[in-house]
């Protein structure tokens, strides 16, 4: 059954309403981290009351959930956090990834959060808060315009300037009437400037008086770009930013830095193998064999 769904950004997209609310109950749990009962979910996700026991009654007997019959609470199983293992096992290997967010989470004192490009937005996909949380709060699922958000000049530096002009004309092209369209020159001197100093502050770009610091987590470790955030209220991060910048730096590298350059060697290492068969464009030089001794292909 196809059901109308608002979307973080404003926007209404038709989808499957029990593929839909089964992934938002998944999210929910992300969120909260903690047994929930089936009238805190019903409340939390605005759903029916049965709709929702019915829900989490599936989940727990396709294994997803298990149920606590004495406190009448559902929490999720090993099944959940397996069913991805498999991507960039780099990052996701051993939970390397959610370390990295949870000890920055813990150095800073901010909230830190994940994201991805999904079509033209930045998708924030895990949000993680500190224990003593500031008046600031990003929901997970939260979608930003990539050409209006520090997460998204950070992903969209790893387009080529043609990518970008591409997408945004597009995007320009298909503008809500009565919106400005994004000047897309200034939007790539920007991104150039991502380009140069690996990171990006947004300052009341998106929320008024709230500010995000956003970098890339190694290309070598995902398939796709991933870029990790620190979000706080304005003056937080105009005072810290140096400081920010360094922590995340500093945590990237010691979680994923030997990773990096385990890649680099490998990838330095295959630019020079010499192949087993055919000639070798050097010197009159001929190989047959890496175990061949060269011959010369002139004679002597």
């Amino acid at each position: 059954m196809l059901a109308l769904f608002p979307t973080t950004d404003g926007r209404q997209v038709h989808v499957v309403k029990s593929v839909a609310r089964t992934l938002e109950t998944l999210e929910l749990f992300d969120e909260l981290r903690r047994p929930v009962n089936i009238v805190e979910v019903a409340m939390r996700l605005g759903y029916p009351q049965s709709s929702t026991s019915a829900l989490l009654k599936s989940m727990v007997a396709l294994g997803f959930l298990t149920h606590d019959n004495g406190a009448r609470t559902y929490y999720p199983t090993d099944r959940v956090p397996l069913i991805g293992s498999w991507m960039s096992p780099a990052l996701f290997g051993g939970g390397a990834l959610l370390r990295l967010v949870d000890t920055v989470v813990e150095r800073s004192g901010l909230l830190c959060l994940l994201g991805a490009q999904n079509g033209d937005h930045a998708l924030y996909y895990h949000v993680s808060n500190p224990k003593k949380s500031l008046a600031h709060h990003i929901a997970v699922g939260t979608r930003r315009p990539l050409g209006a958000s520090g997460v998204g000049y950070v992903l969209l530096s790893t387009m080529n300037d043609n990518e970008i002009r591409r997408m945004f004309r597009r995007i320009n092209a298909y503008r809500p009437d009565g919106q400005d369209p994004l000047d897309i020159e200034a939007l790539i001197d920007s991104v150039q400037k991502v380009r140069e100093q690996r990171y990006f502050v947004s300052i009341d770009q998106v929320v008024q008086g709230s500010g995000l610091i956003a970098m890339l987590l190694p290309r070598e470790c995902t398939d796709r770009p991933l870029a990790i955030g620190l979000g706080a209220p304005t003056s937080v991060i105009q005072d810290r930013e140096h400081e920010l910048v360094s922590l995340l730096r500093e945590e990237i590298d010691k979680h994923f830095g030997s990773y990096v350059e385990q890649a680099e060697r490998r990838r330095t290492a295959s630019m020079w193998k010499v192949p087993k068969e055919g000639k070798i464009r050097g010197a009159g030089m001929r190989y047959t064999a890496l175990t061949s001794k060269p011959e010369s292909s002139r004679g002597l």
